[in-house]
């Protein structure tokens, strides 16, 4: 039986530095387990992080089983990959529609963990839009956790998309995903890594 191993997807314009992924990472460094975890540093053109993720997927397959864990685009990323490759996924506040909501940010933009900045454009959106998944396949593969507070998406096109997952629903809390910590070890667990 091959081995289980998580791959991290973080958000837009974010990084594996990011709270949530180093909330993850210091966990199964807590727990052992580490190194089962792949967190890389996703394109931020994204025909170029499909490109990237879809080498990860195919490279770690070969010897690993992969679960996703996704955070916001992330967690779009993460069901595109968890429809074409199987595996299951936890999502985070994830964007549902990103071809519509990072609308919004067309134009210049800023890296949350680094001075560089890089233009979002028309063509980025086509190239998310070709990435959508109609419908879930398997929603018992899904694991989705919302907060109502959420200021940038709206958790409810989430909820919808999901209905038939597992869906955890807090009032409250933000975009961040406040308290994400409290929800680790079940991550863990509905994502099949073995820690100690």
């Amino acid at each position: 039986m091959k081995t289980q191993k998580l791959l991290y997807l973080h958000g837009f314009n974010s990084s594996p530095q990011s709270h949530k992924a180093q909330l993850v990472a210091q966990y199964m460094a807590e727990h052992n387990c580490l190194d089962l975890l792949l967190c890389p540093q996703i394109p931020t053109v994204p025909e170029e992080a499909r490109q990237l993720l879809e080498q990860i997927v195919e490279q770690t397959l070969q010897r690993y089983a992969l679960n996703y864990i996704g955070s916001s685009l992330g967690g779009y990323y993460a069901t595109y990959l968890a429809e074409k490759y199987s595996g299951s996924a936890v999502l985070i506040n994830p964007s549902v529609k990103p071809y519509e909501t990072l609308r919004a940010y067309l134009g210049k933009n800023k890296f949350y963990f680094d001075e560089g900045e890089w233009d979002f454009d028309e063509s980025h959106i086509r190239q998310l839009e070709a990435m959508k998944v109609d419908d879930i396949t398997d929603p018992e593969r899904y694991l989705v956790l919302l907060q109502t507070g959420d200021e940038t998406l709206d958790y409810r096109e989430a909820e919808s998309k999901y209905r038939d997952s597992q869906c955890i629903i807090e009032r409250g809390g933000d975009h961040s995903f406040v308290g994400l910590e409290r929800f680790i070890p079940q991550i863990m667990q509905f994502s099949k890594i073995r820690c100690d």
